[in-house]
């Protein structure tokens, strides 16, 4: 895709967001969205061809982002051989903020992408990422981490961050939620070692 193309799907999308997140998915038409963009209808459907492909595209980069920031952090903590306990923080500090969100914003667009996930795509991307994770966190705790204890530790996470999202529940804000998720991951991957 060219630059200015990719330019525009961006302003699409941005637009997309920003009326998601102030007047809510009841508002979201293409008329409304290419309006809001400052493009016209047939240049917004040049992209899409639907609303719905305008919100998978919205949801699939909020995704991406997401599975960035955690595969960075991970990279990270190995290159500076960090702590168990810090990388498995740091980790679910990721998943809340990219999955749940951090401001009122973040968790309206992160409740919105859950909503969207009819097809499983989300659902999908999920599983790619604790796969992902599930390789970076062997790698880093070796043999003694099991594939079934790193399965049911993400899985754990996503899941309650997931619904965390979805319910739009308060401990995602008051920092409750990800403290908890921590110290239930730390454990689970950590005490495996004394097994």
């Amino acid at each position: 895709m060219q630059v200015r193309s990719q330019r525009t799907v961006a302003i699409i999308l941005q637009a997309t967001a920003q009326i998601l997140v102030k007047e809510g998915e009841a508002a979201l038409t293409t008329n409304y969205i290419a309006e809001h963009a400052g493009v016209s209808v047939g240049t917004l459907y040049q992209y899409f061809p639907d609303k719905q492909a305008v919100c998978h595209a919205l949801v699939d980069g909020l995704r991406r982002e997401a599975v960035v920031a955690i595969e960075a952090w991970l990279d990270q903590a190995s290159r500076e051989k960090l702590p168990a306990a810090e990388v498995a923080r740091g980790v679910v500090a990721r998943i809340v903020t990219g999955f749940a969100g951090r401001t009122p914003a973040q968790r309206k667009l992160a409740q919105f992408a859950w909503h969207q996930d009819e097809d499983g795509r989300i659902a999908l991307s999920m599983r790619e990422t604790a796969e992902r994770m599930a390789a970076h966190l062997q790698r880093w705790g070796g043999p003694s981490l099991s594939y079934a204890r790193l399965y049911v530790a993400t899985r754990a996470v996503l899941g309650t961050v997931r619904f965390a999202a979805l319910e739009g529940s308060p401990l995602i804000a008051s920092g409750v939620l990800e403290e908890l998720l921590c110290e239930m991951a730390t454990r689970m991957l950590l005490d495996s070692a004394d097994e």
